[in-house]
This record gives C-alpha cells, sequence and structure tokens, in this order.
C-alpha cells in the first residue's frame, strides 16, 4: 500500500509508475524535484543529461535552475559566454530578478578557466564559501570545456572531483553533454563518472558507473 497502483485488463493487474518506484528504492533521504522531465531525485546527486540540440539544452536548463530558485536553492551556472546569457534571459521571463539575486549570491556564474586547476579551485571556493540553508544546484553545460580545449582526461577529472569533494547533502549537479559534439570517448567518460543519467524524458542509473578515483 505504499505505493501508488493503476489497475488494468480484465483480471485487474497492478501497474506502478517507473520513477515512484526509484523513489521509493531511495527511501531514507529527502526525495526533490529535479525541474526537467518531471523527474525527482536524492537532495544529492550527480546527473549527466545528454541532449542533442542546443534548444533543449537551454529549455531544460533553464527548466532546472527555476525550478531551484522557486524553492529557494542558490544556483551556480557554468556555461558559454554566448549561451550563458541567454539562459539568464530564460530567468528573467520567469519573473525572477536576476541582476538583484546575483548582487545577493543567489546565483553564481561562470564561462569556465582554461586551466583545470583553476576551474577546480574556482568551483571549491565558490560553493564552500557559502552556507546553502535551503539547498543548492548547479548546472554545467559543458560545451564550455570544449571552447576551452580541455581533453577528456581533464574533464573526467572535474568529474571525479565533484563526485569526491562537492556532492554532498542538499546539493545538485547537472552536467549537459552536446552528443553531436562530444565524441563516444566523452559520452562513456560522462556514463563512468555521473550515478544517474538523464535522455530523453528518462532517469535512469548508469551501469556504467564507477566509484571516483582522485586525479592529480
Amino acid at each position: 500500500g505504499k505505493l501508488k497502483c493503476y489497475r488494468l485488463g480484465g483480471k485487474n493487474e497492478r501497474r506502478f509508475n517507473k520513477q515512484d518506484i526509484m523513489n521509493f528504492l531511495q527511501g531514507g533521504q529527502d526525495i526533490i524535484p529535479l525541474g526537467i522531465y518531471n523527474l525527482k531525485v536524492n537532495d544529492s546527486a550527480h546527473i549527466v543529461h545528454f541532449y542533442n540540440k542546443v534548444e533543449e539544452s537551454l529549455r531544460e536548463g533553464i527548466s532546472y535552475l527555476s525550478k531551484g530558485l522557486s524553492l529557494g536553492e542558490s544556483i551556480f551556472v557554468v556555461s558559454t559566454g554566448t549561451r550563458l546569457p541567454k539562459i539568464l534571459t530564460g530567468l528573467e521571463n520567469l519573473g525572477f530578478p536576476v541582476s538583484k539575486l546575483m548582487g545577493d549570491g543567489v546565483i553564481t556564474t561562470d564561462n569556465g578557466h582554461h586551466d583545470r586547476t583553476d576551474q577546480i579551485q574556482f568551483m571549491t571556493k565558490a560553493i564552500s564559501n557559502n552556507n546553502y540553508p535551503n539547498g543548492f544546484r548547479l548546472l554545467g553545460d559543458m560545451t564550455w570545456a570544449l571552447e576551452k580545449e580541455w581533453s577528456v582526461n581533464d574533464i573526467k577529472a572535474l568529474e571525479n572531483y565533484t563526485n569526491n569533494i562537492l556532492v554532498k547533502n542538499n546539493k545538485l549537479f547537472l552536467c549537459q553533454y552536446d552528443l553531436e559534439h562530444f565524441g563516444a570517448s566523452a559520452a562513456m567518460m560522462a556514463l563512468d563518472t555521473h550515478r544517474l543519467t538523464a535522455y530523453r524524458g528518462e532517469l535512469k542509473e548508469s551501469p556504467y558507473f564507477m566509484e571516483p578515483i582522485m586525479q592529480s
């Protein structure tokens, strides 16, 4: 009786919603709306979102961030110089006072750094220097890493660092990967370094996820 079910057919057979089952299996942790595809996740999660078109990346990214702001969370956006203004404009169009929220430290933005160590230090400082009583979520459209000419190993090191150090209670990380621009090796790396995968409206546990190993 703990799960809502639907009755179908002459035998009145039970059918269950997949997301309801996943939430039930993750019991003991707070479940919060992700803001995309009507999905819900634990309050501490590192998710990869694969997309095929820029429009999808912007739409789902803005939805994800707006859900966080509506819940009183602080947000951190890492994107390219071209896409970041579109994300912020999208939030403005939804009624969020972006300039004020940035001034208050509720919204932090970044275009990414050329040096891996600089990027890690910047993210760590920005996240560690603030308390987030209502939660925190980061959006990283990893196209910025292509613009900064990062290697797959550089990106992997950042994702592993996130798993080791940054993902804690009340923090969500959504990393977006463009399937038209990232090659197969980068896609496999993303599956290896993210426990959850969002694609085409579904959220699944990655069968390739490996416990992270810190890299120098």
